[in-house]
């Protein structure tokens, strides 16, 4: 995914509970200092050993996430889920079959894909831990697309999440949550655009179910080459429901769509597709991008959200097919989506007419 380092911002209730445990050390630690009280300083010495005790907890932890990663990068399918609990769910309802096999999917997709920790907090609840990180992937792809003669190269950043719980002397991940999540796939002079950030795709990170909002393409692009694009919307759902792309040939310097979140609390992946041309008399396809941002979407009071745990995952979109492109050069104005109201069973999501 991306190189630069990426800096999480922290929401003002885990600065609040930081802010407390630093209080709360700094009282025990200075307890034994005033206090002549032999009750008080025996509390003070049994407060020292469990905070010993919960600082080889974390050491043990990031050990653990070390391994993991190196074995991610060696990608050693058997050494990652050993840290992994039989249990396993996701924020997204995929259990631990469905994480080795989307694993195993983006190796073969992208054989030399290597992913990295930029930064790492880890919290202590007893037998219960959680660790905030955001990691960045990069790899290139095993296929060449014929169009444009070229592998295509994967970076990425991910910022959520895990949750672990110790098993005797061990722990393991019984679940995760993905917070922040964007990927940028390039063929051709696509990888190199990316890279100076000409082509950019925004959409917000978190919307209330049911509730409109907006995914805007913004192009910075030399006068010769045309984008082909389109903007679509997947439910993270099993099975999937597969977005129509609708191309169009855009004249402007931006593209943007209206999007109603669905109203199953069910989160979604926001996909832009570009094709580069250029050539004035004969144009040709000179790249391709693919960009993707996750949008988290929340439970509203009110709404039915009756939905059972997903066992089983949507389809990745880094392995996501281009169809040939169909133009639509004189369509520029955004139409809201059509709401269709499905049973509890079925659900289908209506796209630009």
């Amino acid at each position: 995914m991306t190189t630069e380092k990426f800096n999480m911002k922290k929401s003002k209730s885990v600065l609040a509970n930081v802010l407390l445990l630093y209080l709360v050390l700094f009282l025990l630690n200075i307890a034994p200092a005033y206090s002549l009280d032999p009750q008080s300083a025996a509390f003070s010495i049994n407060a020292e050993t469990k905070d010993i005790n919960t600082l080889t907890d974390v050491q043990k932890i990031n050990e653990m996430l070390d391994d993991l990663e190196k074995k991610w990068n060696e990608h050693d399918i058997k050494g990652i889920v050993k840290n992994y609990s039989d249990d396993f769910i996701n924020g997204d309802g995929i259990n631990l079959e469905a994480v080795k096999n989307l694993t195993s999917d983006l190796w073969e997709a992208y054989p030399d894909i290597m992913t990295k920790t930029q930064e790492r907090t880890v919290r202590m609840h007893g037998e219960y831990a959680t660790v905030e990180s955001t990691d960045v992937y990069e790899g290139t792809s095993s296929m060449v697309r014929q169009e444009v003669n070229s592998k295509g190269v994967l970076k990425a950043i991910a910022g959520g999440e895990l949750f672990l719980k110790k098993f005797g002397p061990t722990w393991k991940i019984t679940s995760d949550k993905t917070l922040l999540e964007k990927v940028s796939i390039g063929y051709g002079i696509g990888q190199e655009l990316i890279n100076q950030n000409k082509i950019r795709l925004s959409s917000p990170e978190q919307v209330a179910a049911g509730q409109v909002y907006t995914a805007r393409l913004d192009f910075d692009l030399p006068d010769d080459i045309k984008p082909v694009s389109a903007i679509s919307k997947e439910i993270l759902i099993y099975p999937q429901v597969t977005a129509e792309d609708k191309f169009r040939l855009t004249n402007e310097s931006k593209l943007e769509r209206l999007l109603s979140a669905n109203k199953i609390s069910k989160n979604e992946l926001i996909t832009a597709t570009v094709g580069l041309t250029g050539g004035a008399l004969k144009p040709k396809l000179l790249g391709l991008i693919f960009l993707t941002r996750r949008v988290n979407v929340i439970p509203v009071t009110g709404e039915s959200s009756e939905v059972s745990i997903i066992k089983e995952p949507a389809r990745s979109v880094l392995n996501k097919e281009i169809e040939p492109l169909d133009t639509y050069p004189n369509e520029h104005k955004i139409q809201p989506e059509k709401k269709k109201e499905e049973n509890k069973e079925q659900f289908n999501l209506d796209f630009e007419e």
